[in-house]
């Protein structure tokens, strides 16, 4: 999973194999109108793994659980397999029983959109409820979760332009006509959101029309507003399913640093009304800088990538640390990063990949130098493997390789020459 941020403080903005072939489709141009109102199921059943590569026109292929690459295939509504004229351009992993995926010309361009059940593949159009944008795409230049999941399985997501976005829920009541409940105000343009486990919503936007006017909100489950909890975009989703912000400070004393404080939302069940409290605090060096800021959610922790730092901010001892890339694990700023449930995956602007072990801050130096390969992107696996796409430099071809959990690399594919330009891990 994906998951791009704001120039000002941002968390939660702004990723195979095989032996088999791949099977090309007729090339055609990009529509507009959506072209498969019949569609009635995509072929991702075995997929771990769902890409976009370019070509002619963009293609959805998958990575199975035995390990190859395919295209995926399409039905219409009788079972008969039909060509897809639209070019896929979004992936957006929602939980355990649905992805979305989208067509059109680019992500912020949508002219169709399904939801699609794991099982069995069937899609249902979003055609009436609208499509997702990526979260805080006009800032973005991070990775950044653009749908939310309540614990009753309501799925959230902002939709409209980089002009006007609002929060919607779906309204799944009847799956063949999917609509949308719209849960932010109507004169609020939302940039950048995140749901909690109960419903309760937290963005940062402005008024409608006025980028002048802005503001950080709270909605409620219930629906009401409160400004003022967070005083910045730094806020983000815990593995327990609560809210969490961080307020920054720059420190004179005793030496020249800066200071983050960090705060759980809470909202309270008899009177509805949210609360911050202190979750933990900590100091680091470097002047922070959100342009490469990256979320990355393990197994039993939060860690933020803000350049030249490593920000712990959620962890089992509820305790904030930071490291610096450089001193701890030599890399320049961050350019790149994703994570297992175990473990996170760094690349440096100065080409060095390095994995980490977070309870220790052991970490290892992948064989992935510039002088061998280009990488274009990465993801992992349940089982704490690195799946990437790169350009072998040595003969030009685009290949999908693997580091297993010990850190041994092995080519899983150079016969499709296959670029990726997104990435999504689906199980």
């Amino acid at each position: 999973m994906a998951r791009i941020f704001s120039r000002v403080l941002v968390v939660l903005l702004t990723v195979l194999v095989i032996v088999g072939g791949v099977t090309s489709l007729p090339s055609c141009a990009p529509s507009l109108a959506p072209q498969f109102t019949s569609l009635g199921k995509m072929h991702i059943i075995d997929a771990t793994h769902l890409f976009i590569a370019p070509g002619s026109g963009n293609k959805l292929f998958k990575i199975t659980e035995a390990g190859y690459i395919r295209e995926v295939t399409y039905e219409d509504e009788n079972g008969i397999n039909i060509p897809m004229v639209t070019e896929p351009v979004a992936i957006y992993d929602v939980n355990s029983e649905y992805v979305i995926v989208c067509f059109g010309e680019t992500e912020a361009n949508i002219s169709g959109g399904y939801l699609v059940r794991k099982t069995d593949g069937a899609v249902f159009s979003l055609e009436n409820a609208g499509f997702p944008l990526p979260n805080g795409s006009i800032f973005m230049n991070g990775d950044s979760e653009a749908v939310f999941t309540d614990s009753s399985g309501n799925i959230y997501y902002c939709v409209g332009t980089d002009v006007g976005c609002e929060i919607i829920k779906l309204n799944t009541e009847n799956m063949n006509s999917i609509t949308k409940i719209v849960y932010s105000p109507s004169g609020d343009n939302v940039w950048l959101f995140t749901v909690d486990k109960d419903g309760n919503a937290a963005y940062w936007g402005c008024v409608k029309g006025d980028r002048s006017r802005h503001f950080k909100r709270i909605r409620t489950a219930e629906g009401s507003i409160y400004d003022g909890l967070f005083y910045n975009e730094f806020f983000w989703l815990g593995p327990d399913g609560v809210i969490y912000c961080a307020s920054f400070k720059f420190m004179e004393e005793p030496s020249i640093h800066y200071y983050c404080i960090i705060e759980k939302i809470s909202i309270n069940a008899t009177t509805g009304v949210p609360t911050k409290s202190e979750y933990s605090s900590c100091n680091f060096t470097s002047e922070y800088r959100i342009a490469s800021c990256y979320k990355l959610e393990l197994q039993d922790r939060v860690i933020l990538t803000l350049d030249w730092e490593i920000i712990e901010v959620y962890n089992p001892t509820n305790s904030a640390r930071c490291l610096n890339t450089t001193d701890s694990f030599g890399l320049s700023s961050v350019r790149s990063a994703v994570a297992s449930d175990n473990f996170y995956y760094l690349y440096g602007w100065n080409d060095v990949l390095v994995k980490v072990d977070p309870t220790d801050d052991s970490y290892t130096v992948l064989s992935l130098s510039t002088e061998e390969y280009y990488l274009y992107t990465m993801s992992t696996t349940t089982a704490d493997e690195l799946i990437f796409n790169a350009l072998r430099m040595s003969d030009g071809v685009n290949i999908v390789g693997k580091f297993d959990v010990s850190g041994n690399l092995t080519i899983l594919d150079e016969e499709s020459d296959v670029e990726m330009i997104v990435l999504e891990r689906i199980q």
